[in-house]
């Protein structure tokens, strides 16, 4: 008889993680549609806070991919630089700001978010339930920044 041992069982997302997860990703939505459809004195605040919240989140994965990491015997050096650089490349388009157009950071922080999350679904050995969560997270961002980076490019 054949050794059939089942799959690995997915983790459940605990309703308390859920609950912070929609918590912190609620600028996104919240920002992207007062740039959108706010009033015009808003207008900027809201894009301020879409691309701040923007570089905190990508550094916060990062930070998550990092110590995901750390926790395995023999850290793969490459994985951490990765995470280091989800860092670097948050504060980059975000210090960019003022110096190239505001389409240009918008879709850079798209960019930046699509790359972080190829990268977490190619990251062998993570709890089950991170990708759930890290598409989450990318999501709420591109639909966010993918609305703001319409109003930017159309008016």
């Amino acid at each position: 008889m054949d050794d059939v041992r089942p799959a690995p069982r997915a983790e459940s997302i605990p309703g308390a993680l859920w609950t912070i997860a929609l918590v912190a990703l609620s600028p996104f939505p919240l920002s992207a549609l007062v740039y959108c459809y706010g009033p015009a004195q808003w207008s900027a605040p809201a894009l301020t806070t879409l691309q701040a919240w923007s570089a905190v989140t990508l550094a916060f994965l990062g930070g998550v991919r990092w110590g995901l990491e750390t926790r395995e015997p023999s850290p793969r050096i490459m994985r951490q630089m990765f995470s280091f650089l989800c860092a670097v490349a948050a504060v980059v388009v975000l210090l960019a700001r003022g110096r190239a157009p505001e389409t240009w950071i918008l879709g850079g922080f798209v960019v930046a978010f699509l790359i972080q999350w190829l990268f977490d679904h190619q990251t062998p050995d993570t709890p089950s339930r991170y990708p759930i969560l890290s598409t989450a997270v990318t999501a709420a961002a591109c639909v966010s920044l993918g609305l703001a980076l319409e109003k930017a490019m159309n008016g």
